[in-house]
């Protein structure tokens, strides 16, 4: 397969590099002195699924830097406040049999994929394991809660395609399945991430800490119970099929392989780095208000980040 991964961080590093690993063509575009180091050294990827010196890249900091070629997949592992530009970048190396595949966090970025690619070419993927970068050019695996799921939304051929590209992904070394229910699982993912995700950055604590905390376990709490209400008025099917289900798997099944991990968005704050909350907590304020549907605790943690990330801004 030809595979350009679009936003190559740390996320997108691991994933082309272990496909690169399994011989697959790997078109990297990322920042300029993770590519630059590439280039020059190689791809380092460390951590739980062992140590991997990978030089099969080919890496660039623009699409257009690229080789004049089209792909059969695209990888777009932006933050979600980039994936509309991206969007509009990838129509040159777009062909009739291209699937592009949301391989990001939070909810609405296959939507504004298919707005500017149209959804015959678009799939989702639920990311759950954590990767972060070294230095530029070294990357390190942190920890897994499950396997990369990937589905279609109902386009001919969608499903042939998920299978085939988490069929390749498993095959080196990215564990995987492909899914007929990618909504399902990633409203279920955006759950967790909406829990833990802004507790961790504003208390800087991991993950495991929150669920052992009573008064931050009733705030998640809460929070879960607001997705499921704002779910529930958008017809999404979740599963488990009550927030009461949800959070018995979350504390027992979900929090304990990743209690040590810390979230993303606490060093994105660290860096005076914009958050993805929007996509995350903001976007389910969002969907409740347009369904009349207050969610105050989802709303109070959208503001106190975007208030964190304000005063960063400030002070640089």
């Amino acid at each position: 397969m030809r595979i350009l991964v679009m936003g190559a961080g740390a996320l997108g590093s691991v994933a082309g590099g272990f496909l690169a690993r399994a011989g697959h063509e790997v078109h990297l575009v990322g920042r300029q002195p993770h590519m630059d180091a590439i280039k020059k050294n190689g791809l380092v990827i460390e951590g739980i699924w062992g140590t991997h010196h990978i030089r099969m890249l080919t890496c660039a900091d623009f699409v257009e830097a690229l080789p004049k070629t089209c792909y059969d997949y695209i990888l777009v592992s932006v933050k979600s406040y980039d994936t509309a530009q991206t969007a509009s970048l990838l129509l040159p190396v777009l062909s009739e049999k291209t699937w592009v595949c949301s391989y990001q966090n939070g909810l609405g970025n296959a939507e504004l994929l298919a707005k500017e690619l149209g959804w015959k070419h678009v799939l989702g993927a639920r990311v759950i394991f954590g990767a972060r970068m070294v230095e530029a050019g070294r990357v390190e695996v942190t920890v897994i809660a499950a396997p990369t799921a990937v589905g279609g939304y109902g386009a001919p051929q969608a499903d042939a395609a998920a299978r085939a590209l988490a069929t390749a992904m498993d095959e080196a070394g990215l564990p995987s399945l492909a899914t007929d229910r990618i909504e399902t699982i990633l409203w279920s993912k955006v759950a967790y991430n909406c829990a833990l995700n802004p507790l961790s950055a504003l208390f800087n604590v991991p993950y495991g800490a929150l669920a052992e905390n009573a008064d931050t376990r009733e705030a998640m709490d809460q929070i879960i119970h607001e997705i499921y209400a704002v779910a529930a008025a958008k017809q999404v099917v979740m599963d488990p099929d009550s927030p009461e289900a949800f959070l018995t798997l979350f504390y027992t099944k979900m929090v304990p392989p990743t209690a040590a991990h810390y979230a993303s968005m606490r060093e994105d704050l660290h860096k005076g780095r914009r958050t993805e909350i929007d996509a995350l907590n903001g976007a389910i304020v969002q969907f409740g208000k347009s369904h009349n549907l207050a969610c105050p605790a989802n709303s109070l943690l959208t503001l106190l980040i975007h208030s964190r990330e304000k005063n960063f801004f400030k002070a640089e």
